[in-house]
């Protein structure tokens, strides 16, 4: 709203209806200027002209921004129209002027109330954004009656698109929603029960890894290969000599079970021990089998049983393993357990009811984006475990790492409406708080705020804001080193 030139103003003190040069875009402070600042759920419009005065041709610097990254709309069209009634004009530009500022013009023929329509088209995207009671004067002395000074407000910060365009930024509304009775407690991130698989050697030797990418981390496949024991010069339990055994052992008894067969057929002996002959030569035959499907002169092959990843390692390279000793763990990591812990005067909040909020590196979640639920909590405490333990459920997208410790927000399930902002708004100096609050799309103010109870992700507002207000969630701090730095950005910034 403070981007016209002088120019402009001694075009109008003079009386003058010509419309100003490119100098009139090379904004400083103007107390005519008119701006306008919207918000929809697809895009941020902020937009800068001069009073509409009929014959007089007026050009728009629209500041199109996309709502989701605060990023500036570098390609498409923009149509803006003055319409009363079902009658208007209308005037489209096919692409912005430079990055994010497009800059249609209108040449209003009567004037009145009208409606500021604009319209973008880029890509996918379509927005349509309606002004409503927007005044065409009929000529400038009219409008230098109506039109207010505005006054300096020496609590304001300008920060101007181009800046926040090239950062982090991003704003949201303060709103009203139910925010959850919590009791701030700290956790950790386990695998969940079942989730990890212990591979064991099944017989004794020397372990060799199959692959060179036998490594903590590594992702396996089930049946693939991890590692094969060889007997090398070990005489006990030599792999080689359990093999040879196995085979001695099954052709012994496939060979007494032929013969059983033809002396029962001969009716010489009886069926019972036909059925132990059979026995004998099954189990000789399975564990023959067994051993020769892994089974190669390397050694024994140990595979995975699930597909996963390697979780921890249990025998180096070379290194001698007993029959039953564990190799690895393999873990699937596809679903996570979060334990909790509370203080026991907390322990009459806990319901089945329950859920959580909980921080990791530095993000706050909610157990719902992890397709979480509540397991259980504890009924009892020991001295030397006295907090309550509290256990959720969740899916692991790829981006949790089991053993981490979090920051939790059990939220109770007793809620009340509240006013809130974001967490991420805050700016905290000395225990107390403020928020940079954005008054239109380059003017700010720092506003000192009193706050209540958190759930980690939005925390509610006591005083210091009203509803739909907007204020900064990211890069709050950049906008308010520029109002300490003395330096206002200055508003001829070449549109």
């Amino acid at each position: 709203m403070k981007k016209l030139s002088i120019l402009l103003v001694l075009g109008v003190l003079l009386g003058s209806c010509q419309e100003t040069t490119e100098d009139h875009h090379e904004h400083n402070a103007d107390e005519f200027a008119q701006s306008h600042t919207v918000w929809t759920d697809k895009t941020e419009l902020f937009i800068e002209y001069a009073p509409l005065i009929v014959g007089q041709s007026s050009e728009f610097l629209a500041h199109f921004s996309d709502i989701e990254e605060f990023r500036s709309i570098d390609n498409g069209q923009v149509t803006v129209s003055l319409i009363k009634g079902k009658k208007g004009i209308r005037h489209k530009v096919d692409a912005p002027s430079s990055p994010g500022i497009f800059k249609p013009s209108l040449k209003p023929k009567e004037s009145g109330i009208y409606d500021l329509v604009f319209e973008i088209t880029s890509g996918d995207l379509y927005d349509r954004i309606t002004i409503e009671k927007v005044e065409v004067f009929s000529s400038q002395e009219e409008m230098m009656k109506k039109v207010k000074h505005e006054e300096h407000n020496p609590n304001q910060i300008s920060f101007l698109k181009e800046q926040s365009w090239k950062m982090e930024f991003a704003n949201a509304p303060v709103l009203k929603m139910n925010l959850y009775n919590v009791i701030p407690s700290s956790g950790e991130i386990h695998a969940a029960i079942g989730d990890e698989k212990t591979i064991v050697a099944t017989t004794s030797g020397i372990v060799m890894y199959s692959f060179t990418d036998v490594t903590i981390g590594a992702e396996v496949n089930s049946g693939e290969r991890l590692f094969t024991i060889s007997g090398g010069n070990i005489n006990a339990n030599n792999v080689q000599t359990e093999f040879m055994n196995a085979k001695a052992n099954y052709t012994r008894e496939k060979a007494n079970l032929a013969r059983k067969k033809e002396l029962y057929d001969a009716g010489a002996i009886a069926k019972t021990e036909l059925e132990n002959a059979q026995l004998s030569h099954d189990l000789a035959e399975s564990n023959y089998q067994n051993i020769a499907n892994n089974y190669s002169q390397k050694g024994k092959s140990i595979n995975s049983t699930s597909h996963g990843f390697i979780k921890q390692l249990f025998k180096i390279e070379g290194q001698y393993v007993e029959a039953g000793e564990p190799l690895a763990i393999i873990a699937q990591n596809k679903r996570l357990t979060l334990e909790s812990f509370v203080n026991q005067m907390d322990y009459e909040k806990l319901n089945p009811t329950i859920t959580a909020n909980f921080s990791f590196n530095g993000k706050t979640h909610s157990i719902e984006e992890y397709n979480g639920k509540f397991l259980s909590y504890g009924v009892s405490i020991t001295h030397s475990s006295p907090k309550i333990p509290v256990y959720f459920e969740l899916d692991n997208t790829g981006n949790l790492l089991p053993g981490s410790f979090v920051e939790v927000w059990l939220k109770t399930g007793v809620s009340k409406q509240v006013l809130t902002v974001p967490k991420t708004a805050l700016l905290e100096q000395y225990g107390k708080y403020s928020v940079i609050v954005q008054l239109e799309g380059e003017t700010f103010e720092e506003r000192d705020i009193m706050i209540g109870s958190s759930d980690g992700i939005n925390v509610e507002v006591i005083s210091g804001l009203k509803e739909d207000e907007r204020v900064v969630t990211a890069g709050a701090y950049q906008i308010k080193m520029a109002s300490m730095s003395g330096e206002l950005p200055a508003h001829g910034h070449a549109h």
